[in-house]
């Protein structure tokens, strides 16, 4: 693994550092990451609007549970992309398809099955982002044997539960925030343009509407690169790469003087 040619520099960083740089990535490559994320989000989006239809009054609690539970999912293509990028390698549409079916079972039954049954658990819930922070990339870009999965995760998460559910908690703060400017900017444009810009209190429907659900999976999608700069991040911290990059540098300092001499 050619850790000296990098998506970015190889070195530990803090959450907020992680975050900043998720931004940086995707500007320096929007077309990338934002196609493959709304191809991967776009199904399940279809999806979720077909079955909450007919839901009524519950339809925003069940769309929310349904994006809960599709997310890792819907962003398992764009990792897979990034696994590429960050080692200097564009992945085509036909193994990014490739490599995701191929770990669709695993996938399935470690973010679909297990993670379901501990979200509907409640009580054993803050596993998820606790032990199981970074399964989509486990499973998709290490691509060991489907049952060690569990205990990869537990080793990748190690002494850093606590911290690991803190920034689970800031993903929720921060994403609700940003959903909620989002839709208040998409509903005052789209008022300016109808004629029809009030501050009345709005019905359900128009507060859960399109634009919110939007505003959600565009959250999704940038917290997914978040997630995959946090792998990285960690991995970084347990196989010291940044020491062996430094190491590298001074080989080939002190090869250079000796050529020098």
């Amino acid at each position: 693994m050619a850790v000296d040619r990098t998506l970015v520099q190889i070195r530990e960083r803090s959450y907020l550092d992680i975050l900043d740089l998720a931004l940086v990535v995707i500007r320096h490559r929007p077309a990338t990451i934002g196609g493959t994320a709304a191809l991967g989000i776009a199904p399940w989006a279809a999806l979720n609007a077909w079955l909450t239809a007919g839901s009524g009054e519950s339809r925003a609690a069940l769309q929310l549970a349904l994006i809960a539970l599709e997310a890792p999912l819907a962003t398992a293509p764009l990792t897979v992309v990034l696994g590429g990028l960050m080692f200097g390698s564009r992945p085509r549409a036909g193994r990014v398809a490739a490599t995701t079916f191929r770990q669709l079972g695993p996938m399935v039954l470690y973010q679909g099955a297990l993670r379901g049954l501990l979200l509907a658990s409640i009580v054993l819930a803050w596993l998820v982002p606790a032990r199981f922070a970074f399964l989509n990339e486990v499973v998709l870009l290490e691509r060991g044997r489907w049952w060690k999965a569990w205990s990869r995760c537990g080793d990748l998460s190690n002494e850093r539960r606590g911290e690991l559910f803190g920034q689970w908690l800031a993903q929720v703060a921060f994403g609700s925030m940003f959903v909620l400017a989002f839709w208040l900017a998409s509903a005052r444009v789209l008022g300016v343009f109808e004629g029809e810009l009030t501050w009345a209190r709005p019905g359900l429907d128009l507060v859960f509407n399109a634009w919110a659900v939007l505003g959600i999976w565009v959250a999704v999608a940038f917290f997914a690169v978040a997630r995959f700069l946090a792998y990285i991040d960690q991995r970084i911290r347990l196989e010291g790469w940044e020491v062996e990059l430094r190491l590298r540098a001074v080989g080939r300092t002190m090869q250079e003087g000796q050529e020098a001499w």
